[in-house]
């Protein structure tokens, strides 16, 4: 497991982290204080971690970590696209992400091994997405997220695995643009103004966009856009 310390010296404080807060300006470290500033984390979590106490077992791992902070990765993972292994180092190496995260030098950081156990979890119980609706929710609350518009797209995810090694059974094939893809559609709606995610789902590639589209729109909205698709 990464520590926090390098030749038993700290990388950072919550002297340092304090000093960062006040006169560092960055685009990255603004964004992650609005949502740490307007998402009441008790709130969105309580029932999450209801459920997970409910359901305990010991394969999250050893020394757990605070669903919050594990929640707070998924998040930057998110926002910035970031692999389990990229995330654990960007967490030692941004103090942008270590502020966001709560975490300081007596802290360990969550490992590949642990994130991915989490998010097993969360999918196995369907948190993942009490997850995201209940986000979702809060951002309406905070008028985040407007909703004059709803942009409605869908992006094609290739599988790992290859058609012939018959290991994604779920997968399938579908074309665009005259190539041919093996994998997973991502159907997505983004409202207009703030460019949130509003709402998602995942079928096999051959899906066509249209089958899903009334799952993403919320009927609230003035205006839907989307391509011909």
């Amino acid at each position: 497991m990464r520590t926090n310390k390098i030749n038993n010296m700290d990388l950072f404080t919550h002297a340092a982290n304090e000093g960062f807060e006040k006169h560092i300006r960055t685009q990255n470290k603004r964004a992650l204080e609005i949502i740490n500033q307007k998402i009441n984390w008790k709130e969105l979590l309580s029932p999450i971690e209801e459920k997970l106490e409910q359901t305990k077992n010991s394969e999250v791992g050893r020394r757990p970590f605070s669903i919050e902070v594990i929640v707070k990765c998924f998040i930057l993972q998110t926002i910035y696209n970031l692999s389990d292994p990229r995330l654990e180092e960007e967490i030692a190496d941004r103090r942008s992400f270590q502020i966001f995260l709560g975490i300081t030098s007596g802290d360990s950081i969550p490992d590949e091994t642990t994130l991915v156990r989490y998010r097993k979890r969360f999918s196995s119980l369907r948190l993942d997405k009490m997850l995201f609706e209940r986000f979702n929710k809060q951002l309406h609350q905070k008028q985040l997220i407007v909703g004059k518009g709803t942009i409605v797209d869908a992006t094609i995810k290739q599988a790992q695995a290859s058609p012939s090694s018959n290991k994604d059974k779920d997968a399938n094939f579908a074309k665009k643009l005259g190539k041919t893809y093996y994998g997973y559609k991502g159907h997505i709606a983004i409202d207009e103004d703030s460019q949130i995610i509003k709402q998602l789902g995942f079928t096999k590639a051959s899906v066509h966009d249209s089958n899903e589209f009334v799952n993403l729109i919320d009927y609230t909205e003035e205006a839907v856009f989307s391509d011909k698709g």
